[in-house]
């Protein structure tokens, strides 16, 4: 039976996507009406421009690392493409997630698609995006590790501070050994992802039951992960170089922020730009505006003054990042590869049949 499509939502959908962008823009001018005006100006004023230059080259080079480590897994996979294919996939996978509010899930969607055309079996492109998505966040863990056990060993933090900085050494420390303990336990890892993916659709029916995907759609996912960290352990020899590039992609990521905060002539510790860096991401990813517009850059900006950066210089080094990591991607994917990209929006436009 097919069910017609409710005329109501569409417009409905638009003005919520309208008020959440207005709510991030908003959010994203706090800090700047915050800080002082006449300091804001004297440090815009004293920005080292050949410095600007840095950031841009991070970004370049973080997506050509992204791009080697898809590269890397569809090889391990069988599943060969050109560089230049992957490149053009990356730029543009990752920069409809700027223009659409899923919490990441459009550039899985549309990365499958355009795997697709590219004549890559639908197993394998999912396979493929799984493995990349379980190292990144493995990796991502990794990098918070160390922020927050820098922060801890290497700065005079108030108790509160030092408690909350201590209790995430702990926390991260048991994710990433939890982790390596799935990676060995075959049976305890299939069942930690039945029970992982059972848990998320009773959250999601009692949260949100009316956008709660059916428990076979979870059941299936929960499937393909394993199958994707079954076929990574089986091959772990062919996956050290792409799980290098991830950790390039991370390292190279971070330095945009970094290279920010020396461009305004503030620079900051390492663990602090770590710490920063993991906190804006993560809140960039839910699903109210696309890019975590507003809200990775207020929480970023609070992060680093909190720990003693001035509010100007923070705003400007957080405002430089926006520009380097979103903007200029998306302006590339937009001119660059037009067509792929209109081909990606066309992709998510269409309806989804149902499972």
């Amino acid at each position: 039976m097919i069910v017609p499509p409710d005329s109501s939502a569409a417009p409905r959908h638009r003005l919520l996507l309208l008020i959440a962008l207005a709510g991030g823009i908003v959010l994203l001018a706090l800090p700047v009406v915050l800080s002082d005006g006449r300091k804001l100006l004297a440090i815009v004023a004293q920005i080292r421009a050949p410095l600007l230059v840095l950031p841009v080259a991070f970004m370049i080079a973080s997506y050509v690392a992204m791009s080697r480590s898809y590269q890397g897994i569809a090889d391990a996979a069988q599943c060969r493409l050109p560089f230049r294919d992957w490149i053009r996939i990356t730029f543009v996978s990752n920069t409809v997630n700027y223009l659409v509010t899923s919490a990441g899930l459009s550039g899985f969607a549309v990365r499958m698609y355009l795997l697709g055309q590219q004549g890559v079996p639908s197993g394998r492109a999912v396979l493929i995006s799984l493995v990349q998505t379980f190292l990144t966040n493995f990796t991502l863990f990794f990098f918070i590790l160390i922020g927050f056990a820098t922060l801890v060993l290497g700065h005079r933090l108030p108790p509160a501070a030092l408690a909350a900085a201590g209790g995430a050494v702990v926390v991260f420390t048991a994710l990433l050994a939890w982790c390596i303990v799935l990676i060995y336990h075959r049976q305890l890892r299939r069942r930690t992802l039945f029970l992982l993916a059972d848990a998320g659709h009773r959250i999601l029916r009692r949260v949100v039951p009316r956008w709660t995907p059916r428990r076979v759609r979870l059941w299936r996912f929960q499937h393909n992960l394993n199958e994707g960290l079954e076929f990574l352990f089986a091959r772990k020899d062919r996956i050290v170089a792409p799980a290098a590039w991830i950790f390039l992609d991370w390292f190279f990521m971070m330095g945009i922020l970094w290279a920010a905060f020396h461009a305004v002539n503030c620079p900051v510790s390492p663990g602090l730009i770590v710490i920063g860096f993991a906190v804006g991401i993560a809140l960039s990813l839910v699903p109210l505006v696309p890019g975590g517009l507003g809200i990775m850059d207020v929480s970023m900006t609070g992060v680093f003054v909190s720990f003693g950066v001035p509010l100007e210089h923070a705003t400007l080094a957080v405002l430089i990042f926006r520009v380097a990591y979103y903007v200029l991607p998306l302006l590339t994917s937009l001119f660059l590869f037009h067509g792929l990209m209109r081909q990606a929006t066309r992709s998510m436009a269409s309806p989804t049949p149902a499972i």
